[in-house]
């Protein structure tokens, strides 16, 4: 099977508009608002812990109290999803955080306790993630589903850039890690008021009258039903392939999070209150890139619009990993420096260059993330989507794991600029493949028939 199905998206997508639909719109603006405070906490746990130890190794104790759980509890969590209400899941699971985010404003001196409380916020976010994205298909229609992924996956990375770089920065650096936790349990707070407005999420409210909580002998096979949604996966080409390119997405993303302080020290030589000026057009890229989706997999296919977001990455960290050459480079000419020896808008020539590209790189991220996860969805049995993307979550978590692990310690010892130019290196031998398979599954598909053999005449 190949991703053939292209044309069809021009004429689907242009009615209805998928915000018109109350249920998406209130879940959409729940995952905003909450994702927005999760990663803000996150951004905020690192710099609280670093300067509590005073040690660098500690952000890689906050990286994993967040990330083991969400791979271990994510086994049992697509069981949760599919036996039981994703709306309780939903409010209940933003009720919880609030009280997290409470529990980290009294545990600001206590490192320790910081941990163990980032073990249950990060279980909760899982939850929360999974049954959201488990929630998109019974919420809006086949025809608009491309939209409503590009919605998902844009409010996904929208929260990432605005908790991580925009909202975490400027508040610590203005109020304090109080404020910062105090605002993350009002966002919880009001999410769970807009999940509760939600209308039942199922196919004729089924979900809300007759979904159980799973007993005790559900969750024990929890491991199994895990490997049913992995074989369910592995059987379908095309739905290992959106699921690598999901993982790719998130491990990019938290790498970046994590190189960003780096970058900005070493490379660019500025505080890192600087990074929400110099990041902040990636949040604009995204938006335009998934406006851009629907016209793009319209002429492209999934796959293809995928590669184009992998290429498009790779570019823009390419250039982010060789600035320092590029800029020197600028400056040494004239006749091609398009930016002529003052500084740009007060802007040195190579912070310029980075402001120019976290744009595109936005626009990538877009592309990348969005086809992947509408594969999932139309590709994905009803019956098994909260156990299959709880098993995305896991494996794109697990994937992290290693590169969050080292990736500073490398950037210490080599340098984040070779870093950042192995990953566009990676992401570019990653888009290279993924075209071979397309290809090479459309070939096998296109493959006509071999005609029966004839039987000599006797």
């Amino acid at each position: 099977m190949t991703d053939t199905d292209a044309g069809a998206y021009g004429s689907e997508e242009r009615v209805p508009p998928v915000l018109t639909n109350r249920g998406f719109l209130l879940l959409w603006l729940a995952q905003i608002i909450s994702q927005s405070a999760q990663n803000a906490i996150l951004y905020a746990l690192i710099i609280v812990v670093l300067n509590l130890t005073e040690s660098t190794t500690s952000t890689s104790g906050v990286l994993l109290a967040y990330v083991l759980p969400i791979i271990i509890f994510g086994v049992f969590s697509g069981v949760l999803v599919d036996r039981w209400s994703k709306r309780r899941l939903l409010i209940l699971t933003n009720v919880g955080r609030a009280i997290t985010a409470i529990a980290f404003f009294f545990a600001l001196d206590h490192f320790v306790a910081l941990y163990a409380i980032t073990v249950v916020f990060a279980s909760l976010s899982q939850l929360f993630t999974t049954s959201n994205a488990a929630s998109i298909p019974f919420m809006v229609s086949r025809k608009q589903l491309i939209s409503a992924n590009s919605l998902f996956a844009g409010g996904f990375t929208l929260a990432q850039v605005t908790g991580l770089i925009i909202l975490s920065p400027l508040i610590l650096r203005t109020a304090g890690p109080e404020a910062l936790f105090a605002s993350a349990a009002a966002a919880f707070a009001f999410s769970s008021v807009l999940t509760r407005f939600l209308p039942p999420i199922g196919r004729d409210g089924e979900e809300e009258q007759e979904g159980t909580f799973p007993g005790r002998e559900e969750l024990r096979g929890a491991l199994s039903e895990f490997a049913v949604a992995m074989r369910t996966l592995r059987a379908d080409s095309i739905s290992t392939l959106a699921m690598a390119h999901i993982a790719t997405s998130s491990t990019v993303v938290l790498l970046f999070a994590i190189l960003v302080p780096r970058y900005m020290q070493a490379i660019l030589d500025r505080p890192l209150e600087d990074a929400v000026a110099v990041f902040a057009p990636v949040a604009i890229g995204a938006l335009i890139g998934l406006r851009a989706v629907p016209w793009i997999v319209a002429r492209l296919g999934k796959t293809k619009a995928v590669v184009l977001g992998l290429f498009t990455l790779s570019l823009c960290l390419a250039v982010f990993g060789m600035v320092e050459t590029i800029a020197a480079g600028l400056e040494r000419t004239e006749q091609f420096n398009p930016f002529g020896t003052e500084r740009v808008f007060g802007q040195s020539i190579l912070m310029a260059i980075t402001i120019a590209f976290a744009g595109p790189m936005g626009f990538g991220y877009a592309l990348l993330n969005a086809p992947a996860q509408t594969i999932l969805h139309e590709r994905t049995p009803v019956e098994m989507r909260g156990r299959v993307f709880a098993s995305q979550m896991v494996l794109a978590n697990g994937v992290a794991l290693t590169p969050l692990v080292v990736a500073g310690g490398i950037a210490d010892v080599y340098g984040v600029s070779r870093v950042v130019l192995a990953l566009s290196l990676l992401l570019a031998l990653g888009a290279a493949f993924s075209l071979y398979l397309e290809r090479r599954w459309q070939q096998d598909e296109n493959q006509p028939p071999h005609p029966p053999p004839v039987k000599p005449a006797t």
